[in-house]
């Protein structure tokens, strides 16, 4: 993966605010403080060394670094790194002495009799550039960790949605299967009822085609859903079982993820029915303060009327999954079991 050159209009007008402060207190300041009128020669150099300094930071972060350190060739980047900075006291050095003559100039002005020699080490002007080249390899190194960091953001967004859209698409067969069971079911027992049946099941069907294409639903859509498939279970029911639905009206329409909460109450109406003994679902739904509960409640039969081949409970499965990528520690699910009591409890919070 290259490394790109910021383009942005603000990393732009960045570069050319730090570059400034940095030119003017390193390479400019400290002349203007002196005490004698610094020669022109000094100021072109100067600008020379600013010029080429600026060079050496990207060069360094721009070839150096994505070429020899990033592949590994840790000794070959060395060498380089070593080399440029080298190369560079060396073209500054010919441009102040031989080129633009600054030692001479100033030791004309402060009354010198012998000036720099052009093999001498200039040591502030060697610091100078170190610093700038350590500075280059680690901007260099944390654009890349940045890039990598949004490389790998994107790739898990379009994980997780690619995803959803599996999990969502285990679910929605899952359901109608049970569905379409029930209403074959009733097509033997009551035709007006299979008619309406259908009808709801048709309402049911657009909900899941059109209005969950999106990431989000509104929750008096989700809750509209969840009520026509209440009414749709109910109309299988025998009178041994009684359904109790608490949906106080929510402060605000929220928006929530679709078909995340019907998994749960399904399953309440496949385990907590029976055609034999008395049975109880209690579902209560509340939407306050930014926060979604859902409470089912029922009790299991060991004799219960189950459509066989309906999924072994692949999608509770799924939805504690789609639960744990769409609210990712803003949710608490709590599943209990009693064996004794033989009653089975789902509490679900959601930070909406």
């Amino acid at each position: 993966m290259e490394l790109t050159k910021p383009t942005s209009t603000l990393t732009v007008v960045v570069h050319v605010v730090v570059w400034s402060l940095l030119g003017f207190i390193v390479l400019f300041y400290p002349p203007i403080t002196w005490d004698f009128k610094v020669p022109l020669g000094f100021w072109l150099k100067q600008l020379a060394n600013f010029i080429m300094m600026v060079f050496v930071f990207y060069f360094s972060a721009y070839y150096l670094v994505p070429n020899y350190l990033v592949k590994g060739k840790k000794i070959l980047f060395s060498f380089s790194a070593v080399s440029l900075i080298v190369l560079y006291l060396v073209i500054a050095r010919i441009i102040e002495v031989p080129i633009l003559h600054v030692p001479e100039q100033l030791a004309a002005v402060r009354g010198w009799k012998s000036s720099k020699s052009i093999y001498s080490l200039d040591v502030h002007l060697f610091m100078v550039v170190t610093m700038v080249t350590a500075i280059s390899i680690g901007f260099s190194m944390i654009q890349r960790w940045q890039t990598a960091v949004k490389m790998h953001e994107l790739a898990e967004k379009q994980h997780i949605t690619s995803e959803l859209a599996l999990l969502k698409a285990q679910i929605n067969p899952h359901f109608f299967f049970n569905t379409l069971n029930n209403i074959y079911a009733l097509t033997y027992s009551d035709v007006p009822l299979s008619r309406e049946a259908i009808l709801k099941l048709s309402r049911m069907m657009r909900y899941v085609l059109y209005d969950t294409v999106l990431d989000r639903v509104l929750l008096s859509q989700e809750i509209s859903f969840m009520n026509d498939y209440i009414e749709l279970m109910k109309l299988r029911l025998h009178s041994f079982t009684k359904v109790t639905i608490e949906v106080p009206k929510p402060d605000q329409d929220y928006s929530v993820a679709p078909m995340l909460l019907l998994p749960f109450i399904e399953n309440a109406f496949k385990h907590g029915t029976s055609s034999l003994h008395k049975t109880e679902i209690l579902i209560v739904i509340k939407a306050q303060n930014g926060v979604l509960d859902l409470h089912v409640w029922n009790q299991i039969q060991a004799n219960t009327d189950a459509i066989p081949n309906a999924g072994g409970g692949i999608g509770l499965v799924n939805t504690q999954r789609r639960l744990n990528l769409v609210y990712p520690e803003r949710h608490d699910l709590i599943i209990h079991e009693d064996t004794n009591l033989r009653t089975f409890t789902v509490d679900l919070k959601i930070q909406l």
